[in-house]
This record gives structure tokens, sequence and C-alpha cells, in this order.
């Protein structure tokens, strides 16, 4: 991750953003982009976060505990904020698996089933690229925002400049 310069951390609590930036060196540190989000009716919910900005979001076991239409506001809101051709990366707690209907029965997850997240996606503009299950209750899934990703961005400096030694004098 240490590639995506600068690294936005969003979540909904300072609390739960700090384990995650302590893991990186105090250098890097400084680069990170922390955002606290509020889910809140009819507000944007990623409002802070830049749009056009992204070519990779990673919701990992985030959506796994929200609602239907509360994730699928976030996967608007997602849209609007990665570059064309950037990627989104999720997991869900899918439905369409009994062994996910188990946890929502039993307090564990959220009802969210892959196909109804897939057609809602879709109609957001995205192009489902990748789907996997091992037949657990979690699916990853991947979905491309439409174009090309382009970038001007050649990388982290790799490399610090030193002053040039002065000749001795005999």
């Amino acid at each position: 991750m240490v590639d995506h310069d600068p690294l936005y951390l969003v979540d909904e609590a300072h609390e739960l953003l700090q384990p995650a930036q302590e893991q990186f060196n105090p250098v890097y540190q400084q680069r990170l982009r922390p955002y606290v989000i509020d889910e809140q009716e009819d507000v944007a919910i990623l409002e802070k976060v830049p749009d056009n900005q992204f070519g990779l979001c990673l919701v990992y076991n985030f959506f796994n505990f929200k609602p239907f239409e509360v994730v699928k506001q976030y996967l608007a809101e997602i849209y609007s904020k990665l570059a064309p051709g950037g990627v989104l990366m999720m997991t869900i707690n899918d439905c369409d698996n009994y062994k996910a209907v188990i946890l929502v029965e039993r307090f564990f997850g959220c009802y969210t089933p892959g196909n109804l997240i897939c057609g809602v996606a879709t109609s957001i503009g995205f192009e489902k690229v990748f789907s996997w299950n091992d037949g657990g209750p979690s699916t990853w899934l991947e979905f491309k925002k439409p174009g090309h990703l382009n970038s001007i961005k050649g990388g982290q400096t790799l490399a610090r400049i030193m002053p040039k030694p002065v000749a001795k004098s005999k």
C-alpha cells in the first residue's frame, strides 16, 4: 500500500484509524490522509474525500456490517471518487450463500445479497471484473470504473541529493 502516496484512510472513528496509521514509519505517517466519516441520511458520506482521485479503493470487512441501502450509497459515492479506470475491491456478507444468511440470523452481519450488490454496481456504471467465494459467507468483488487509469506521478522519491564534495587543496 506504500505505493499509494498519499494513502487515504477512511473509517467511522479516529480510534479505528489510529492502529492502521501506527503501522507505518513516522515519515510515511505524515503522508497519510485520515478521514473520519459519519453516515447520516441525506448527507454525502464521503464528501470530504476528493472526486476522481483514486486508482484503487479497498473496502475490506466493512460492508459486511452495513445495511443494503447504506452499501448502495457508498457504491455511488465511491464511483465518483475513483478516477476513470479505477478499481473498487470489496468484501460483502453475500446472502446469496446460506452461510451468510445464518450470520444475519445470528446478528453477525447484514443482509447483502451479492446479486443485488452487483446489479446496483453495474447500474451505477461499474464493470464487474472479478468475484471470488470459497463457500464461506464472504464474497470478494472487484468493480472497475470505465476508462483508462492514467497518472503523471512517477512514484515516491527513492534517492536523495548529496552535496558535491569539494576537492581538497594541497
